[in-house]
C-alpha cells in the first residue's frame, strides 16, 4: 500500500512540475511592455451649447486608470497611443494571471512533496513509532543549557 500512495504521490509531483514549468516559459515569454491599470473609454458632454453632444452624441475619449500611492490616478490616452496601452493592460493583465497560477502550482507542490516526505519516513525501532511532525520546517533546535 505504501509503495502505491508514494508511487501516486510522485506522479502527480511530475504533472504538477510540467504544468509549472509551462507557466514559467509563458512568463519567459512575455516580451512587454506590461501597463498596470484599467484602460476605457469615457463618454461626456462638452457644454458647447450648439455641439452634437447635447443631442445625445457624446465625446469618447480613452483613459487609463491605476492607484498610485493608495490612490486612483485617470490619466488621458491620447488617440495616437490607443492601442499601445491597450495592448500592455492586456498583456499585464495575462502576466499577472500567470504569476498567480505558478503560486498556486509551487504551494500544490510543496504539498505533495511534504506528503510524499510523510509517506516515505518510517519510524526505528518498528515497534516505537513516532509522533507525526506537524510543521513544515526544520525540527526545533535544541537549547544550550548550562552555556553563558
Amino acid at each position: 500500500m505504501r509503495r502505491k500512495t508514494t508511487s501516486r504521490l510522485r506522479q502527480k509531483l511530475r504533472v504538477s512540475s510540467g504544468h509549472y514549468q509551462t507557466q514559467l516559459e509563458l512568463a519567459l515569454e512575455e516580451q512587454g511592455p506590461l501597463i498596470r491599470g484599467s484602460f476605457g473609454t469615457r463618454r461626456r458632454v462638452c457644454g458647447n451649447p450648439t455641439c452634437k453632444c447635447t443631442q445625445g452624441e457624446l465625446h469618447e475619449s480613452k483613459f487609463l486608470s491605476a492607484t498610485d500611492k493608495g490612490r486612483v490616478r485617470q490619466v488621458h490616452v491620447p488617440a495616437g497611443d490607443e492601442e499601445k496601452v491597450a495592448s500592455g493592460v492586456e498583456r499585464y493583465r495575462r502576466f499577472r494571471e500567470m504569476r498567480g497560477r505558478l503560486a498556486e502550482l509551487a504551494q500544490e507542490q510543496l504539498e505533495l512533496v511534504d506528503r510524499l516526505g510523510r509517506s516515505l519516513l518510517m519510524s526505528y525501532p518498528p515497534d516505537n513509532p513516532l509522533p507525526p511532525a506537524h510543521h513544515n520546517g526544520p525540527p526545533p533546535r535544541e537549547g544550550r543549557r548550562g552555556r553563558r
